[in-house]
């Protein structure tokens, strides 16, 4: 009785593990960028395809927001107060028509879909962002602590990509 417990216990901590590994398991990188647009690289994750190809786009403001990419805005996060308690941001990826939508201005799928080890839909992408405007209605939304006093700056990073985009 008690092996049939630990690995039940075993196998319950392995199973949180993953799903919490799950979680921002996404790649984001800067590749590209060109006057107001800001092109990164990420993964989409999930049951089928078109949700996978959004989930890419929201890993990439959820990552920009959040926690920051490196060579854009010094590395840092946008967002420096207020993610809690502002309803602009509580409601970014959420409802009908959520605000994040409007920061994308393309996605272009890099290769096939694929299947993941847990068996979801997986692709990679480049996902265009209007960083101008992001950075904007985040301190129009006071969630830039720093904005009076430095303003968020994209990276200097200009490569070009090995891809047209569309």
């Amino acid at each position: 009785m008690t092996i049939r417990k630990t690995f039940i216990a075993t196998l319950l901590c392995l199973l949180t593990t993953l799903s919490a590994g799950a979680q921002g398991r996404e790649q984001i990188e800067l590749v590209l960028i060109e006057g107001n647009t800001a092109i990164f690289s990420s993964e989409g994750f999930s049951g089928d395809k078109e949700s996978a190809i959004d989930n890419s786009c929201q890993a990439v403001l959820r990552k920009l927001l959040y926690t920051g990419v490196e060579d854009f805005n010094g590395g840092d996060a946008i967002v420096s107060s207020g993610q809690n308690s502002n309803l602009w941001l509580k409601e970014f990826f959420s409802g009908k028509f959520p605000p994040y939508k409007s920061f994308i201005e393309g996605v272009e799928l890099l290769g096939d879909f694929g299947t993941s080890p847990q068996g979801e839909v997986y692709c990679r992408t480049h996902v265009m962002v209007n960083f101008d405007q992001l950075l904007y209605q985040c301190r129009t939304q006071g969630l830039m602590e720093d904005a009076s006093k430095r303003p968020a700056q994209p990276a200097q990073k200009q490569q070009r990509p090995k891809r047209s985009f569309l």
